[in-house]
C-alpha cells in the first residue's frame, strides 16, 4: 500500500525531533561559551566590590560651607595643597595605599580638631581608622615641613623693599616707624619625653615653646618651634638668627625694630614698654608710647589666636600623643596653613569663651613671670627714648588737658545758689544727660519735665 502524501498541516514528529535537539544542544552549548574564566588576579575583593554612595566617600561633594567648617580651608585651596604635596610626600611600603587628597583631608580634619574620629558630612566613613589617621597625620606633618614648602608660605623679609613693606604696613595701622614685625611666644602640650624632660617642663606641664613673628596683617613671618617649655622669651630671642640679622641692619644704620610684651629686655633692635606704667598714671610721653606699643603688639596675640582657634591641635587642652619633634613639625604645618587662609581672606573661627579663658590660663600659667630687674642695655634704652620723643612730637591725638582738681568743701557755694548759676550759664542744645556723673543732682519741680534743666514748653500749667 503506497503512503499517501502528507498534508500541509501534518507535522512529522520522527523528521522534525533530530533538529529540534540539535537546537536545543547548540543553545547550551552558546550558552556556556558565554562567560569567559575570570582569572585570580583580576579577582576584586568583596568590601571593594560594594558601591558606596558618593556622598559618603568623597568630601568635595559637601557643601562649600561644611567643607570650610570641617577642614578650614576652600575646595580650591585643598585641590592645590595636595599638588604641591604630592612630590614631597614620603613613600610607603603598604600594600593597601591610599590617596594624598584622603590623607590630606585626615589630617586638616585633626588639625582642625585635635581628634581621631572624622566625619563626613556627619557620616563617619568605616575605612577612615584611628591608625590611618595617625599615619597620615605623620605623613603631610612631614611633607608640609619640606624646606620648598615652608619657605614658599613662611619668610622673613631679607631685602629692603619687602621691609618697607612691611614697615608702611605698621606705620599706617599703629603710628610706630621702622618696624618689621611684634614677636611673642605660646606653648603647644607635648607627651612627656624621655629626654630633656627639664628642658621641656613649663613649671605646670611639659611643652614646646613657639615664637612667633608676625606683620601688621596677622601673616607669619617667622616661627621657631624647637625650644622647650622651660625656656625664656628672651632667651629664645637671643639664640634665634633674626636677632643676627636685626643686629647687622641696625648697625649698618637702617633702623629695623620688633615689637615685644613685657616679657623681653629692653635692647636696640626690639621695643619693649615701660615699665611700671599703668592705666592710672598720668599722661606723659612715656605712657604715650606706652600705649601705642601694646597696641601694635596686640597684632601678634591675636595672630596666635587665631592660630589656635583654628587648629585646635595646638591648644592646651588637645592629645598629648606625640614626642617633641613631631609636635614641633605641627606647630609648622599649622603656621604655614594659617598664611595660606590669610592669603585667601578666610574668616578666623571664633573660640569659644570656656575654650578662650581655659586656654588663656593655661598660657599664663605656663610663662615665667616677667622679670623684675630689667638688664639695662644703654643702646636699647638711648633707641627707646629717641622713638618716645618722637612719637611725643608726632603724637596724632591732642594730649587730654588735666582734669579739674575737686574743690574744697569749704570753698564751694550753697547748694541753691550753685543751682541757680548752672541754670543761667548752661545751654540746652549742647548739654548731655551724663557730662559729669560727680555733679550733684538738680531736682526739678515740674512734673512734665524729664528730669533735665529744661523749662517747660508753655509759661503756666494748660488750663482744662
Amino acid at each position: 500500500m503506497a503512503d499517501k502524501p502528507p498534508d500541509d498541516s501534518y507535522i512529522s514528529v520522527v523528521d522534525e525531533e533530530p533538529v529540534f535537539f540539535e537546537l536545543l544542544k547548540w543553545d547550551s552549548t552558546q550558552s556556556q561559551k558565554q562567560p569567559e574564566p575570570r582569572s585570580l588576579e583580576k579577582a576584586k575583593s568583596p568590601e571593594k566590590t560594594v558601591p558606596k554612595t558618593r556622598d559618603e566617600s568623597d568630601p568635595f561633594d559637601l557643601s562649600d560651607a561644611a567643607f570650610i567648617e570641617t577642614y578650614r580651608i576652600s575646595k580650591d585651596m585643598a585641590r592645590n595643597l595636595c599638588e604641591e604635596l604630592k612630590p614631597v610626600m614620603p613613600d610607603t611600603t603598604k600594600s593597601i595605599e591610599f590617596s594624598v587628597e584622603s590623607k590630606v583631608l585626615a589630617a586638616l580634619s585633626f588639625y582642625a580638631t585635635g581628634k581621631y574620629q572624622k566625619s563626613i558630612g556627619g557620616k563617619t566613613d568605616p575605612n577612615i581608622t584611628q591608625y590611618f589617621v595617625s599615619t597620615a597625620v605623620m605623613q603631610v606633618t612631614e611633607a608640609m615641613n619640606s624646606p620648598t614648602i615652608v619657605k614658599k608660605y613662611i619668610h622673613f623679609p631679607h631685602l629692603r623693599n619687602e621691609r618697607e613693606i612691611i614697615k608702611n604696613g605698621f606705620y599706617m595701622k599703629y603710628g610706630i616707624p621702622n618696624v618689621v614685625g611684634c614677636v611673642d611666644c605660646m606653648h603647644v602640650p607635648i607627651a612627656r619625653p624621655d629626654d630633656d624632660q627639664k628642658k621641656h617642663f613649663n613649671k605646670s606641664y611639659h611643652s614646646k615653646k613657639a615664637q612667633i613673628i608676625c606683620d601688621s596683617n596677622m601673616n607669619i613671618l617667622s616661627v621657631d618651634a624647637k625650644p622647650g617649655g622651660s625656656l625664656s622669651h628672651d632667651a629664645i630671642l637671643n639664640k634665634h638668627a633674626v636677632k643676627i640679622d636685626l643686629e647687622s641692619l641696625n648697625y649698618s644704620r637702617e633702623l629695623c625694630w620688633l615689637i615685644g610684651g613685657p616679657h623681653y629686655f629692653q635692647r636696640p633692635y626690639i621695643m619693649t614698654p615701660v615699665p611700671k606704667i599703668t592705666k592710672k598714671s598720668p599722661l606723659s610721653p612715656e605712657k604715650y608710647y606706652t600705649n601705642m606699643q601694646s597696641q601694635t603688639h596686640s597684632v601678634v596675640k591675636e595672630a596666635i589666636k587665631q592660630l589656635k582657634s583654628r587648629w585646635k591641635c595646638l591648644q592646651a587642652t588637645c592629645n598629648k600623643q606625640f614626642d617633641p619633634p613631631t609636635v614641633a613639625m605641627m606647630i609648622v604645618a599649622c603656621c604655614v596653613l594659617h598664611n595660606l587662609c590669610t592669603a585667601h581672606g578666610l574668616p578666623a573661627v571664633p573660640m569659644g569663651a570656656t575654650e578662650e579663658r581655659l586656654e588663656a590660663m593655661k598660657q599664663r600659667v605656663a610663662n615665667a613671670p616677667a622679670p623684675r630687674k630689667y638688664h639695662e642695655d644703654a643702646g636699647g634704652l638711648q633707641a627707646r627714648t629717641t622713638l618716645i620723643e618722637r612719637l611725643w612730637n608726632e603724637r596724632r591725638v591732642a594730649p587730654e588737658s588735666n582734669p579739674k582738681k575737686r574743690m574744697a568743701k569749704k570753698d564751694r557755694l550753697p547748694e541753691p545758689v550753685q543751682q541757680q548759676q548752672h541754670l543761667h550759664t548752661m545751654q540746652p542744645q549742647h548739654q548731655s544727660m551724663h557730662e559729669d556723673p560727680k555733679r550733684p543732682r538738680i531736682l526739678m519741680n515740674n512734673p512734665y519735665g524729664l528730669g533735665v534743666a529744661v523749662p517747660p514748653p508753655w509759661p503756666h500749667y494748660p488750663q482744662h
